[in-house]
């Protein structure tokens, strides 16, 4: 960080520094960004220009002036400019304090330059060739491709120049019997969970693995590449993976034995993320973007494995780039407490940014992890008790119930590691923590309650004397180690990371019995050994900016070299805080982790500290974030949800009044109180409904009139059929005919335009009635919560209105109206009918009866056009266009079984769930009161249901009697174009695939923004002009 603040005068920075300063002026208007007290820090970084005093904290305080500044809640462009001009220049300088590439490495005749080509797949037309990371890891920089490669030696960050003779050195036994060994637990002051730990341990394992053979080699590659999953070699590549064409894994395999010889939520951590990879391969095989994927089992051997090898090193990418936002969104939030401090702001280490001469700042050139670096990543004073419990076990279990753990030895530990890792070679037999397989994996109710345990306990502390003794062993041999190497001392790597060296031992550690003892071991402060200074100097307190707590140079350390290793935007709507370990959870453990559960969304705190901190800050901001989360542990003995495919069977299930889907209790949540009663609303709707069709009728044609293009030199004419014209009629319907919304297309009034309620409404939509993935809960809820509030704002300003005169004429006056608005004819009848209905209870009903089931309308109508554009739906569609010219009450009648019978076979809502309110016997299937049932909606067994249940709301657009009267008109006047055809190619189809939910068939869409939705956005359709 002092980088950051060299002297003026040498002219370095200067212009970037005067650009910053200049932003001052606008943090110091908010105190709460900026505190007098920060100067001493500010001047401590400003004026030392080789030794930056780290007990001031300026890095902590440049970095919690970040998150402020990069907070979504903060609303000044100017501010958030100036955190971001911050931002690049710290990034700038973290990389640069370890040098790219390396300068030295422990073996010096090390060819930094060997050539190595990537691999390259080619598959389909051959057109394309797409290369990937190697196993190794080499070839990540084209000009040093060997550079972080497996196999290779360890970087040297730091030359020695302290000749300290060896022998002169401290017995390594005394040196943790003195300064390390555990003399009491303490709890982790920054609530940290042992779980932050246990990842903690696949980063390590993922960059560190020092050959026994050549203690100089590292058998990791240098990168962030999960090789703890997929392995470091060819060899190990292959053992974990099917090779069938899909891409995948095995179930539940990962290449890095160590893990297993470690506390055991690591290893259910690393599985998820295997499990992962194959969520990740089936979403490429079946989204199939280029359409050259096909059935693995029309693929003759070359093509599966070709077909495979592309599929598998794609998903292999997007596993390990997530791996990378977990790293930077939880693991380096809860480093800087973000997490805890209720900030989403992160840490960008992959912004694409200019020097002052600008040329593009250095990215990705490359990374060798370092000696220095291997021993500051030794956290074991961490342990929780329950994990310094099962470390004793099974450390006692290899090498003998009687061992006494402080007196083993090297050459006795060295046997019993060699009998602790003799697993079979084939990663699908093994298991863990007395864990076993079904049918190849792990009970997800097993891998849940070893994360939930983590999770609940609280870590140790950061500390001097703070390991626990059955680790000596393991400690000594660090220390050996770190001499073998020729380490440098703790002083001299503070030099290194501009960091003011300790000038005696009380300045390292202000303990004075920790000080005395390592005063007697090292004589001078000069001579205390890097990794001894590391694991006993004083350890932070929390505060801002500092959640981990460690030692304040590894604290200093483990920032620069995360920007190394990462050198990626995260979702902060997910009521994480920036968290990205959230979705895995919810993702493969979906039984076991319930939407708003705090053990989801803070999986790195124990759940009882992170709820003191958040209601603390409640109490200070005036908020209420606390009452959104559930605190309490998730059950894991959790019933199977019933699937139920038979489509007889599925029609009495939603038939049934025994079963009750989400949808009121949903509703409930939007409005925070019970929805009222909606009957009046509907028998004022069903009033109009011929009124209702003749609008619709008009409307659709002129959105096709007004909305078409033409093809140049021809008569024909197309026309996004879904995104200009289906999206669009219950839009215009709700705001300028029922609830008086503004609306604009030209982003005029109140920047409200038709596309941003089409999205609001399809939010609410989902949420309500297609709310199937735990993880996008939170952001619907929220997102619905606060357009009902809006909506609802409207409604009763309008309605208010009516009940003054001069109200109302000051509304008109100041508040123009759109000229297709004719809703206060609606809203008028409704408040002169009303009764003693209240106009906020009026506004609720209004909302809860025509919003949340729009997005459907219109999706089933495009469903139904999209049935009988096909081809052999020829004859039906000039049929229904037949039928709509006679226009009497039979041929609608017709019209309408054209509709239900398109429907059946292509419901809007494939897969929906239900709740047994009591015991009961459909077919084949017994269900027990309160089990939750998932059927399929899907038409596929040829039964001929007349107006068949489709799992859609019953409400507004969707009211049987209304959708009857709208639909058969929409319909035919949009298949009544001359030669109506699909467009050319992709154009004239939904973007949609198929895949799996729960074993049931689920249709999912590509949006024109490359989102997954359970709504169509785009059909383009053509026509001749008449």
């Amino acid at each position: 960080m002092d980088k950051l603040f060299l002297d003026v005068k040498q002219g370095l920075l200067a212009k970037d520094l005067y650009r910053i300063l200049q932003g001052l002026e606008a943090i110091v208007q908010l105190s709460q960004l900026f505190k007098i007290s920060d100067l001493k820090a500010y001047w401590n970084g400003a004026s030392s220009k080789d030794s930056l005093n780290d007990r001031y904290l300026l890095l902590e305080k440049i970095l919690v002036l970040m998150s402020r500044l990069g907070d979504t809640k903060e609303k000044s462009e100017k501010l958030r400019k100036l955190g971001e001009d911050i931002e690049r220049f710290v990034i700038d300088t973290l990389y640069k304090d370890l040098p790219h590439p390396p300068s030295t490495y422990l073996d010096t005749s090390y060819n930094l330059n060997t050539s190595q080509q990537l691999p390259v797949t080619t598959y389909g037309s051959g057109a394309v060739k797409y290369a990937f990371r190697t196993s190794d890891g080499s070839g990540y920089n084209p000009l040093f491709p060997s550079i972080g490669k497996a196999g290779t030696p360890y970087a040297r960050s730091v030359t020695s120049t302290n000749l300290l003779p060896v022998s002169s050195l401290p017995d390594s036994g005394l040196v943790f019997d003195t300064l390390l060994k555990r003399d009491k637990f303490v709890e982790h002051p920054g609530g940290v969970s042992s779980l932050f730990f246990a990842f903690a341990d696949l980063v390590i394992h993922s960059i560190f693995n020092t050959d026994p053979r050549d203690l100089a080699i590292n058998n990791a590659s240098s990168y962030l590449d999960l090789s703890i999953l997929y392995g470091s070699s060819d060899e190990d590549v292959r053992r974990v993976r099917r090779t069938d064409g899909t891409g995948s894994l095995w179930d539940d395999v990962f290449s890095d034995r160590r893990l297993l010889r470690m506390p055991p939520a690591s290893c259910a951590l690393l599985i998820l993320f295997s499990r992962n990879h194959n969520y990740i391969a089936n979403k490429i095989l079946s989204i199939n973007e280029f359409r050259g994927y096909k059935n693995p089992l029309e693929l003759n051997e070359k093509e599966r494995k070709s077909q495979d090898d592309e599929i598998f090193n794609r998903a292999r990418l997007v596993n390990s780039a997530y791996f990378v936002q977990v790293i930077l969104g939880d693991y380096v939030g809860a480093i800087l407490g973000q997490v805890r401090d209720g900030q989403d702001w992160r840490l960008n280490p992959l912004v694409e940014m200019r020097q002052v001469n600008h040329e593009l700042a250095p990215r990705g050139e490359g990374n060798a992890v370092s000696i220095e670096f291997n021993l500051l990543y030794r956290w074991h004073a961490t342990l929780s008790r329950e994990d310094e419990g099962w470390t004793e076990a099974m450390l006692q279990k290899y090498l003998g119930q009687d061992a006494d753990l402080s007196t083993v030895t090297p050459t006795q530990f060295y046997v019993a590691a060699v009998k602790a890792l003799q697993y079979p070679d084939d990663p699908r037999e093994w298991t863990f923590n007395g864990l076993e397989r079904v049918d190849g994996r792990f009970k997800d109710e097993d891998l849940a309650n070893l994360i939930l345990n983590a999770t609940e306990r609280r870590a140790g502390a950061f500390k001097a004397r703070g390991i626990p003794e059955a680790l000596r062993v393991v400690e000594i041999l660090g220390i050996e180690h770190a001499r073998t190497w020729g380490t440098c001392s703790l002083n001299e790597f503070r030099k290194f990371m501009n960091l003011k060296p300790y000038k005696n031992f009380e300045q390292w550690n202000g303990d004075k019995t920790v000080a005395a003892a390592a005063r007697s071991l090292y004589k001078h402060i000069d001579n205390l050994e890097l990794y001894v200074g590391l694991q006993a100097e004083e350890s932070k307190t929390p505060g801002p900016g500092a959640g981990l707590c460690p030692g304040y140079t590894i604290s200093r350390a483990i920032l620069a070299d995360a920007v190394s290793l990462t050198h990626c935007q995260f979702q902060k709507s997910d009521g994480s805080y920036g968290g990205m370990l959230t979705k895995l959870l919810f993702r493969t453990l979906s039984d076991h982790y319930k939407p708003r559960s705090a053990y989801a969304h803070f999986p790195f705190l124990d759940p009882s500290y992170m709820r003191q901190q958040t209601e603390e800050r409640d109490m200070k901001n005036g908020t209420n974030d606390a009452s959104k989360y559930t605190w309490t542990r998730p059950s894991t003995a959790v019933s199977t949800p019933k699937m139920v495919h038979q489509y007889d069977v599925v029609q009495q299930i939603l038939a049934s009044k025994e079963f009750m889907t989400a949808s009121g209790e949903r509703l409930e949540t939007i409005l925070g109180h019970r929805p009222p009663d909606l009957s009046f609303i509907q028998n004022q709707l069903l009033q109009h409904r011929e009124k209702w069709a003749s609008y619709f009728l008009a409307l659709t044609d002129d959105l096709i009139v007004n909305r078409s293009f033409d093809h140049v030199g021809s008569g024909v004419r197309s026309v996004d059929i879904v995104k200009d014209v289906l999206n669009i009629l219950p839009v215009k319907w709700i705001c300028q005919r029922i609830a008086g919304l503004p609306i604009s297309r030209d982003q005029g009034r109140r920047n409200y335009d038709e596309e941003k309620y089409c999205k609001e409404f399809q939010d609410i939509c989902q949420y309500v009635f297609v709310n199937l993935d735990s993880y996008k809960d939170w952001e619907l809820r929220e997102n619905a919560i606060s357009i009902y509030k809006r909506i609802h704002g409207e409604i009763v300003k309008d309605l208010k209105g009516f009940g003054s005169w001069i109200k109302d004429t000051v509304n008109k006056i100041t508040d123009p109206c759109d000229p297709e608005d004719r809703s206060r004819e609606f809203l008028f009848q409704l408040y002169q009918t009303r009764g003693t209905t209240g106009l906020s209870a009026l506004a609720d009903a209004i909302f809860c009866e025509v919003v949340p089931t729009a997005a459907h309308f219109s999706q089933a109508v495009a469903h139904v056009i999209n049935y009988f554009l096909n081809e052999e739906k020829k004859e039906a569609r000039d049929d229904i266009v037949k039928l709509s010219k006679l226009r009497t009450a039979d041929s609608t009648a017709k019209i309408i079984e054209h509709i239900y019978e398109s429907l059946a076979y292509d419901s809007p809502i494939p897969v929906t769930s239900l709740t047994a309110l009591k015991d009961s016997k459909l077919g084949d299937h017994r269900i027990n009161a309160g089990e939750q049932v998932f059927v399929n909606l899907s038409r596929n067994d040829g039964l001929d249901v007349e107006h068949p249940h489709l799992g859609l709301g019953t409400h507004g657009l969707l009211l049987p009697p209304l959708f009857e009267a709208i639909a058969p008109g929409v319909v035919a006047a949009i298949l009544g174009l001359p030669n109506l055809q699909r467009a050319h190619g992709e154009s004239g189809k939904f973007n949609r695939y198929s895949e799996e939910y729960r074993g049931l068939p689920l249709q999912q869409y590509i949006t024109y923004e490359g989102r997954v939705s359970p709504f169509p956005d785009s059909l383009v359709v053509q026509y001749t002009r008449v």
